[in-house]
């Protein structure tokens, strides 16, 4: 007769902790992926996306979605890139915002705009290649050129010549703003670089490339980060010193600041706000 071979109740609780844990682990890792997996960039969703995007409500294009881009139909308008996670179309930016996907189909794209308002979208079935005009991109909008002022002053028998250079500049700004589908689309500026120098009878008294940075002081952050330097202008002469203004603006806007740049007699420069208007 076959003798049955036993084991100790320790052994047998062993075996059924070391089995319970390895059914854990792996149940564990199961749901750690899944919440992994739900935050993984869609990129189904970046296919269907593909292609040139109209306004159901007047029929107008809004942009077209190319790979990683989105082009807006707009030439100032910065391309944005974008992803797809979570049910919510992130675009990059300055900066970044989302919108929440409500319908995706390769026909129909239905999302909350930064108004919080639906918009819907159909996807063109066929489009002029000139629609996005002669080629896709923003249009550079600075003057691109350099301004050269200069003025000469007197004061207590003593001869001053002041001087301001405005150069253009690759630094790039970007101003935020929504469009009428209710986007928010970037328009790409570039700022400059003001030189400001002066010279008395005994030589150059003081001279400087003035950034929009040296004025973070006076003006608001939010402000500056929009602006551009335009340009520094000479105002004139007295007991302090030589006298510049500032002009910091937003671009194609009637907002600016204008900054009090002083250089005394000893050499010394200050920066003092004015005002805006």
């Amino acid at each position: 007769m076959n003798s049955r071979k036993t084991y100790p109740f320790f052994v047998l609780m062993a075996v059924i902790v070391f089995v319970t844990s390895i059914l854990m682990s792996c149940g564990s890792k199961s749901a750690s992926g899944d919440a992994e997996g739900a935050n993984e960039v869609d990129t189904l969703a970046r296919h269907t996306l593909q292609g040139v995007w109209l306004n159901d409500d007047v029929g107008s294009i809004v942009f077209e979605i190319a790979g990683d881009s989105i082009f807006y139909n707009d030439s100032i308008c910065a391309p944005a890139e974008f992803f797809v996670r979570n049910d919510t179309l992130h675009v990059k930016g300055h900066p970044s915002v989302s919108y929440a996907i409500k319908e995706l189909s390769s026909t129909r794209f239905v999302f909350v705009n930064a108004e919080g308002e639906e918009v819907s979208l159909s996807k063109a079935e066929e489009i002029d290649d000139l629609a996005f005009g002669e080629y896709k991109g923003a249009v550079n909008i600075n003057q691109g050129k350099k301004i050269k002022r200069d003025s000469v002053m007197h004061y207590d028998n003593k001869r001053y010549h002041a001087y301001s250079q405005v150069n253009p500049t690759t630094y790039k700004v970007y101003k935020q703003s929504v469009n009428s589908d209710g986007l928010s689309v970037e328009t790409v500026y570039y700022d400059n670089i003001v030189h400001i120098c002066v010279y008395n009878e005994r030589g150059k008294l003081f001279g400087r490339d003035m950034k929009k940075k040296d004025f973070a002081g006076v003006v608001p952050q939010n402000y500056l980060s929009q602006a551009v330097l335009s340009e520094i202008l000479i105002d004139g002469i007295s007991a302090e010193g030589v006298r510049y203004v500032a002009i910091l603006a937003i671009p194609d806007s009637n907002t600016n600041f204008r900054v009090n740049i002083l250089v005394t007699p000893e050499g010394e420069m200050t920066i003092k706000n004015n005002e805006k208007i």
